[in-house]
């Protein structure tokens, strides 16, 4: 018995299925399989049912579950101690963050950070979902939260704004706030009658059209003239064929903090990336709180 089955088994029982636990560990679907038929033989045990629908667990399968479990939060330990301890610029550093924090607010503040450290080599996991620092998915998370998790050691790097924008062309169709007839919200979720955030805004009797639940699929939509919708100022007020919906007012939304596990703290190349992040959004302040000229 080793880890790497162990692991490749964890994966299955997780995610219900050959398919799924490959993409999860980037290996092949038919490897998997062939993997978890070789350890049960080797073990002497059926740990799974074969189904129409996946792979569930055998009530054998569930018992080694459990301490498989057990046997990942040690190793896991194990690595971030080790990696804790290092004291070197090199080595590989796992940021998760959004998309649109990636693509429009610090991409140029990556590229200034690996120039810096040629031999940090940054891996930038693009994520809304919540990558495990414990289990060493990632190294550091940017995440946009008003509670963090406990757990986690870092730092509220700022609180950034949101307006109301449209396209120019669109404000020349449908001159708001004087004229609404016609103009519409672009829905975030699954389309309702009336959502909170519409009712609390300047223009709560417009209604929504669509739905498009990411800020740059929503950006795309805004720019394309499908309608007006709020977006964080650090997109809306640099796009030239944007402007703010008029009375342009924006307010604070989110915090963005800057996290790592608190085995990772002390190493050096976390502490250099958490530090040149936090001075790069404070560089941004006045785009990211609505102050950008616009």
């Amino acid at each position: 018995m080793n880890w790497d089955d162990l692991k490749i088994f964890l994966a299955v029982a997780r995610r219900g299925s050959a398919r799924a636990a490959a993409e999860q560990l980037d290996i092949h679907h038919s490897t998997i399989a062939r993997r978890i038929e070789a350890f049960e033989s080797t073990q002497n045990v059926q740990l799974f049912h074969r189904t129409t629908t996946g792979y569930r667990l055998t009530p054998a399968g569930e018992s080694l579950l459990a301490s498989v479990v057990r046997i990942e939060q040690e190793v896991n330990c194990i690595e971030r101690n080790i990696l804790g301890r290092d004291a070197e610029l090199k080595g590989e550093i796992r940021v998760t963050m959004p998309d649109v924090l990636a693509a429009n607010l610090l991409m140029p503040d990556l590229v200034a950070f690996m120039d810096t450290y040629p031999e940090i080599d940054l891996k930038v996991l693009v994520s809304y979902s919540m990558l495990s620092l414990a289990k060493r998915e990632a190294d550091v998370a940017i995440r946009l939260s008003d509670r963090p998790a406990e757990h986690l050691i870092g730092r509220k790097a700022i609180r950034y704004h949101v307006a109301t924008y449209a396209s120019k062309a669109y404000l020349q169709r449908y001159p708001l706030p004087d004229k609404t007839e016609g103009a519409h919200w672009i829905g975030w979720d699954f389309p309702m009658p009336k959502a909170e955030w519409i009712r609390q805004s300047n223009f709560p009797a417009v209604p929504s059209r669509g739905h498009f639940n990411n800020v740059l699929v929503q950006l795309a939509a805004v720019k394309a003239g499908v309608g007006m919708a709020r977006l964080p100022c650090f997109i809306g007020d640099v796009e030239p064929s944007l402007q703010r919906v008029p009375p342009g007012n924006d307010e604070p939304f989110h915090d963005i903090w800057i996290l790592t596990h608190k085995d990772l703290l002390s190493t050096a190349r976390i502490q250099v990336f958490m530090d040149f992040v936090a001075a790069a959004f404070k560089q941004k302040q006045d785009l990211l709180e609505g102050r950008f000229p616009f």
